[in-house]
């Protein structure tokens, strides 16, 4: 059985990689998939390098164009939510690529057991080559895994089913909108905690390509919320696992 896959791009002024973010994306070398670009009001030419590959593409994906700009985790949450039932989210940042044709392809095995609900993976820093892997042990699992280092990074992938179980409220900042910032840590801690350590599958092949070069990376111009919100969600409830989707 192939699995859905679809890939989910958000993007903001990201002009200087499009063509390779989005070729690494068109390019797999698998059938069953869609592909979502979301441009989230850029104010450089990103719109205008997607639409003009888009009208070159053979494989057709779907590209939303926001009036404003409403962040990653707005964009995610709308467009998983809108994508076909059955589908494994693939995301990829807007600045970002995944590495090779055989990306869906590896997942796709990964998926075939139905008791895979998530994976997590392994990626490789394009400024200075270091891999970047999974680093859970099975003590990991006996803690509150909010407490503990940071491990579920790219490529990030689940069913949209568990992503749908997420509580909208535990996506929300204090005024009510979706985090600004640390989306990942917001919807992958409670995917993980929902899954248990038997549905997360740790993947060491490297399947994305981290780029380290965007002057407006969250770590460099919104340090201060990163570390306010990764503050407030390490505080959150841990959820309870479920046995089905």
């Amino acid at each position: 059985m192939n699995n859905h896959f679809t890939i989910v791009i958000p993007a903001y002024n990201c002009e200087r990689w499009v063509e390779r973010n989005l070729n690494s994306a068109l390019r797999q070398d698998y059938d069953n998939y869609d592909i979502v670009y979301i441009d989230d009001c850029s104010t450089d030419n990103t719109l205008s390098v997607v639409s003009e590959i888009h009208d070159k593409s053979e494989k057709k994906f779907k590209v939303v164009s926001n009036n404003q700009n409403m962040k990653a985790l707005y964009n995610l949450y709308t467009q998983i939510h809108a994508s076909k039932d059955g589908t494994v989210i693939v995301t990829l940042d807007g600045d970002d690529a995944l590495a090779g044709v055989n990306v869906l392809n590896i997942l796709n095995k990964h998926y075939q057991d139905l008791d895979c609900w998530m994976t997590v993976g392994s990626y490789v820093q394009d400024d200075n080559y270091m891999v970047v892997s999974p680093n859970v042990s099975e003590d990991y699992w006996s803690h509150n895994i909010r407490e503990m280092p940071w491990s579920f990074s790219h490529l990030r992938t689940f069913r949209k089913e568990l992503f749908c179980k997420i509580d909208k409220k535990d996506l929300l900042d204090l005024d009510d909108r979706f985090y600004q910032c640390t989306f990942d840590r917001a919807m992958m801690y409670p995917m993980v905690e929902m899954s248990g350590k038997e549905r997360v599958k740790l993947i060491n092949d490297i399947l994305y390509i981290y780029n380290r070069n965007n002057p407006i990376s969250v770590d460099r111009v919104q340090r201060y919320d990163q570390l306010r919100i990764e503050s407030q969600i390490s505080k959150k409830q841990p959820y309870k696992k479920i046995e089905n989707l």
